[in-house]
């Protein structure tokens, strides 16, 4: 059985098919999970409709129709491993999903699933076989004697296979899994089997290809709990289904994945399959390739930085692992980056907003493997080194690993991955150990329960309704107090509209007062929304208020109007870091408040002083040019099609709010903003940084706090002045020659201390002893001396020598000569810094430290020993 549909083409009768069943397409959410701690990455296409099971949420439609990336490489959903080596592993794939929300059940999943198999899809029936839950009877029934399907081909199982949970907490339920026969040549003969009536039991032939979720309970710590209203959420992957399809047994011989393929020959040079269709020995890193480059874009794309902590470190392991697959390809450039292109081939239609910042995730692969190239070949020598020295049972000792790791940049699984290909195993315990208070880079430093102080506000969302914001134009408003509920030392105000601004955005929420008549009764110190649409106001002093009561609102215009002028002048930025230094700039964060503009974005390299002066420029121009600034709402793809800016990896509704400032600037934001840029005044910018690899940091103030930064810096001009009795250019000119003339008796002050330095170590290294055959000195050094200059000239004195200097303040330097290979320095001082409870590290040839001043006298007898056990 063939149909050939291509992945783009499943996709869109999956969609087309549901919407004529009264569904609703939704776009599907971020790769970061919004609002969700107990999620590394969105695993499912359930994630975003989380709330919606649970009755925290109501959604304008109970149908929904979706089609979510999603991604599996940490935590409890964690495929990273099995990527290449299977036939349908992925670190990111695409979750076809139907939902109901309270709406249909049981009967009509399993109609609608059954019907676009077998008549959309024109699957066989034959080719399908099901599964239900032990104690779902009713299932069991549908799929008889509505469907048709002889008992024979309903096989039953336990929680293992067919309850579902999206992890540790959240909504879950039995389910009914279809299966796919790919044939009988794919027979697993090696399968001992535990229930021999169970052909299910064979996963080589038999492929679950789509899961119906009858969602009943949620689970939270304090147990598992009936939803209010049975729901519905299902999940087909599209690999599998288009594998199916196109008469392929492995998901990476389907269309979705030929453009990758050809691309990675192209860069290697070799075939990804014999011209049979066999695999070769390198098909499986072909697969480990394709797939990681998928990930490594879409996250990217979506928001998420490769780094050494959290969603980031999980990035960067996959980026590593492919450029060692790579690497076994034979392809030595750098190149995983150009395979961004073919990736969206495949996703461009259907994630438009990831396609559109490709260039950024060009711009950090580049840089990423250009970065892990450079400690490649060094991990590999001083891997090769440690297998000949800490191997012991064909098994690598822990502590060599964590070295790798922390000073080549290897991942374990990427050192495992080495080591299997030597035959050897690694001692993950004492990895483990190594790694000691280090943060965990993964599942851990995300792992999160799920946070129940909000179900209070959910709750009054659900009996009040959302909150109606009339604060886009108005800074009072006359409303009535629905709710007030404890929210630790403050009380949480809850009214029917509000004016008040709630934090988000990056924008910080308004403070304020309520008022009865003409009378402040209490102070709003700020506005929160935990819940979407539900703004909450925090008072401290609120205990006169009494709910069903009408009050007025008043925010503090003031502070307003400063947080406006630096939220329109953050548009305004982006827009001119855009045009100076390029289109792969993304917005990965922000703040906005009354005194100053942050502004994080995506970049490579720090800004240039004449790059930041013409940003700078070119936002004041557009604020002098007093552009009229509107507001629009419309549906996301209208936006899309204007060109609106998106926020780097946020989720957005089917409307959203346009913000356009003449031809400059056309954003999404539901923030508050001038009318006219003419009002932000000016724009200084304050300082540029590095936030972290590939992100970069702008702190800028607008308007009077401009001003009155400037005022200040002229200020302190005119007292420069006075003391060089010049003007401006003059007196800087002479500010000039004098730091001239300071740097020129300084180096006469540094030649004279060598010179001295010289003299004494003549009398220094006088104590030289040998040990083993090399020079060996361990010196108390003059607490004024340059530790690493004595260094030098004991390296050049003795070129078979190591010595230990430490001084009286407690700093410690070992220093070993290139030829004296049986000395790493970086390990002696580590032991040497035992006993003085100190810190530092360094290289083989070179490693500084410093310990406790009060235990320097216990460091020669110590150095002398260490010393002894390794050159004697």
């Amino acid at each position: 059985m063939e149909t050939k549909l291509t992945g783009q083409e499943i996709r869109e009768t999956f969609a087309q098919y549901f919407k004529k069943s009264g569904h609703e397409k939704v776009a599907s959410s971020s790769l970061i999970p919004h609002n969700d701690k107990t999620l590394l990455f969105c695993n499912a296409g359930m994630n975003q409709f989380k709330d919606y099971f649970t009755g925290k949420s109501t959604p304008s439609n109970r149908r929904a129709v979706s089609i979510q990336k999603c991604v599996r490489a940490g935590g409890k959903h964690n495929d990273l491993e099995n990527v290449g080596h299977t036939s349908r592993h992925h670190t990111f794939f695409e979750m076809l999903g139907n939902f109901s929300f309270g709406d249909y059940f049981k009967e009509d999943a399993i109609k609608f699933a059954w019907e676009f198999l077998t008549v959309e899809l024109k699957i066989p029936k034959d080719l399908l076989y099901v599964t239900v839950h032990h104690s779902d009877d009713e299932a069991r029934k549908i799929w008889n004697e509505k469907i048709g399907l002889p008992l024979e081909r309903i096989f039953t199982k336990g929680d293992k296979d067919n309850f579902w949970e999206m992890g540790e907490f959240g909504p879950c339920g039995p389910c009914s899994e279809i299966f796919f026969d790919h044939g009988e040549q794919y027979t697993d003969k090696e399968l001992v089997r535990i229930d021999p009536n169970d052909l299910l039991e064979d996963e080589k032939r038999y492929i679950e290809i789509w899961n119906l979720v009858f969602m009943q309970f949620e689970k939270t710590p304090e147990g598992r709990f009936s939803l209010p209203k049975p729901s519905i959420d299902t999940g087909a992957g599209l690999e599998r289904v288009a594998a199916a399809l196109q008469g392929c047994y492995n998901n990476y011989n389907t269309d979705i994945f030929t453009s990758i393929m050809k691309k990675i020959e192209d860069l290697s040079g070799k075939k990804y399959l014999a011209a049979d269709g066999s695999e070769l020995p390198h098909t499986a890193a072909f697969r480990v390739v394709a797939d990681h480059i998928r990930s490594a874009t879409m996250l990217i794309t979506d928001g998420v930085i490769p780094s050494n902590e959290g969603r980031g470190y999980v990035l960067r392991r996959i980026i590593r692992r492919a450029i060692k697959y790579l690497n076994e390809l034979g392809v030595k450039e750098i190149s995983f980056y150009k395979l961004i292109p073919a990736v969206f081939e495949s996703l461009g239609k259907e994630y438009p907003q990831n396609a559109n910042n490709a260039e950024l995730a060009t711009k950090l692969l580049e840089l990423e493997e250009k970065k892990f190239r450079e400690t490649l070949e060094n991990g590999l020598k001083f891997l090769h080194e440690a297998i000949a020295k800490e191997v012991k049972d064909k098994i690598l000792a822990g502590s060599a690993a964590f070295k790798l790791y922390d000073t080549y940049g290897f991942p374990v699984d990427l050192t495992q991955m080495f080591l299997e290909d030597l035959g050897l195993k690694l001692d993950h315990g004492g990895f483990e150990k190594a790694m000691q208070e280090q943060k965990e880079m993964s599942r851990k430093s995300w792992k999160g329960a799920m946070d129940n102080s909000d179900k209070v506000f959910h709750a009054i969302k659900e009996k009040h309704g959302a909150t109606n914001f009339v604060g886009y134009e108005n800074y009072k408003a006359h409303v009535k107090l629905v709710a007030i509920e404890a929210f630790g030392d403050q009380k949480a105000l809850v009214f029917d509209a509000t004016p008040f601004y709630g934090e988000g955005g990056g924008q910080v929420g308004d403070i304020g007062v309520v008022m009865s008549g003409k009378n402040i009764i209490a102070h709003i110190d700020d506005t929160q929304k935990p819940v979407d649409g539900l703004f909450v106001h925090l008072s401290s002093d609120a205990d006169a208020l009494i709910v069903g009561e009408t009050y007025t609102l008043a925010v503090d215009e003031h502070t307003r109007k400063l947080t406006m002028r630096n939220h329109s002048a953050t548009h305004l930025l982006q827009a001119a870091l855009i045009k100076v230094l390029g289109p792969h700039v993304k917005q990965a964060g922000s703040l906005v408040t009354p005194e100053k503009l942050r502004f994080d974005f995506t970049h490579l390299q720090a800004l240039t002083k004449e790059e930041i002066q013409q940003v700078e420029d070119l936002v004041n121009a557009e604020i002098q040019k007093g552009m009229d600034v509107a507001s629009n709402v419309m549906n996301m793809e209208e936006a899309t099609k204007l060109g609106a800016m998106a926020l780097f990896g946020e989720k957005y509704g089917n409307e959203v709010r346009v913000l356009t400032m003449g031809e400059f600037s056309r954003e999404l934001c539901g923030g508050t903003h001038v009318h006219n840029t003419g009002e932000i005044g000016l724009i200084t910018i304050l300082s540029e940084a590095s936030l972290a690899t590939g992100v970069r940091r702008i702190e800028a103030t607008t308007s009077e706090t401009a001003i009155h930064y400037l005022s200040h810096r002229s200020h302190l001009l005119k007292k420069v002045e006075m003391i060089f009795n010049d003007k401006e250019d003059k007196a800087l000119a002479k500010i000039e020659i004098l730091l001239r003339d300071m740097k020129e008796k300084q180096k006469e002050i540094e030649s004279l201390k060598d010179k001295i330095q010289a003299s004494e170590s003549k009398e220094l290294f006088s104590v030289v002893e040998k040990i083993g055959g090399i020079d060996v000195a361990i010196i108390e050094a003059p607490t004024d001396s340059d530790l690493r200059k004595l260094s030098d000239l004991f390296i050049s004195k003795f070129q078979n020598g190591a010595v230990v200097l430490y001084n009286k303040n407690g700093s410690i330097l070992v220093r070993a000569s290139k030829g004296v290979s049986k000395l790493n320095a970086g390990e002696v001082l580590k032991e040497i810094l035992t006993v003085v409870n100190g810190k530092g590290g360094g290289k083989p040839d070179l490693a500084q430290g410093s310990g406790e001043a009060a235990l320097i006298s216990k460091i020669k007898a110590h150095a002398h020993a260490i010393l002894t056990s390794k050159l004697g």
